[in-house]
């Protein structure tokens, strides 16, 4: 931290994409009018999951490759804190690392992007997803073979325009983040995550820090309480299932006339196993471990 006309100074890590960004700014806005005359300072990193486009994640590292230089960074003091898709933050952090706030959740939703007026005439149709989750969740629902897709999400809209795909898999929140729902090239229909079950932590924006940080204040006041019990309870059950980057499972938990929801989709062996439970939400450890129940 540094100090400017007696204000306090963040430095917020993030990737250079444009929905890192703004996410990134919506995180300094919401400090800004926590604290004001905080000034927040934005430190761009480009990642070793920006650098490798052509492989999947579980080739090379899972979800760390976006993760570990931002860790090194705030431990090193080149900032104090990294914005980051909630749904991207492996299971295990840096010692003396911890999510210290997480923003409102947007729409955990998936959406199945097609151009608009463009006639399907692969059959199976071909679709864009590097995520073994989304891919056995739309062949249940659609004739399909799923071909591996990365970078940005504006990149992987234009590989869908130009034809390499019949349709994409994205997520919601980041279409709407960024605006592009509206664009007219397009047709995005909302796989509901009550029955198309979403990325755990995913649509949420997490702010990681040290856990004894000097800006604890701050983040107290900003992080959203029941996005923050989502989150630990969906974190807590990819923990219970020992869950990787490279397996099929989809964790969903929110609360609804008064009771937490948690919802798994699992691939086991033998089969696609869907579950829920219901209760009060400082129940969710038992409510999680009820989820997995015969599944660890």
């Amino acid at each position: 931290m540094t100090e400017m006309n007696g204000a306090r100074t963040i430095r917020l890590g993030t990737r250079k994409s444009k929905l890192a960004m703004a996410q990134t700014m919506m995180v300094a806005e919401a400090m800004k009018q926590a604290e004001p005359g905080l000034n927040v300072e934005i430190v761009q990193v480009v990642t070793t999951g920006d650098k490798i486009l052509d492989r999947s994640l579980t080739e090379f590292g899972g979800k760390g490759v976006f993760i570990s230089e931002f860790e090194e960074g705030i431990a090193e003091g080149r900032f104090d804190a990294a914005v980051h898709s909630a749904k991207d933050m492996p299971m295990e952090l840096m010692d003396g690392l911890e999510v210290a706030a997480v923003l409102p959740r947007e729409s955990a939703e998936d959406v199945f992007v097609t151009v608009r007026g463009r006639e399907i005439t692969n059959h199976p149709m071909v679709v864009g997803t590097g995520s073994l989750r989304r891919q056995l969740q739309i062949m249940e629902r659609k004739s399909a073979v799923c071909k591996l897709i990365r970078g940005n999400i504006d990149t992987r809209l234009q590989k869908l325009y130009d034809g390499q795909y019949d349709a994409i898999i994205l997520a919601a929140a980041g279409l709407k983040r960024l605006g592009l729902t509206k664009d007219e090239r397009f047709d995005f229909e909302i796989l509901p995550a009550e029955e198309f079950t979403p990325a755990g932590g995913q649509a949420i924006i997490a702010i990681e820090a040290k856990k004894d940080s000097e800006f604890a204040d701050l983040f107290a006041v900003i992080s959203h309480g029941p996005s923050a019990l989502s989150l630990k309870a969906e974190r807590y059950v990819l923990e219970l299932l020992g869950a990787g980057c490279n397996e099929a499972i989809g964790v969903y938990s929110y609360t609804k006339e008064d009771k937490f929801v948690m919802k798994l989709f699992k691939q086991t062996r033998d089969e696609m196993i869907r579950r829920e439970v219901i209760g009060a939400e400082h129940d969710y450890k038992d409510l999680a471990k009820a989820l997995v129940q015969g599944l660890v």
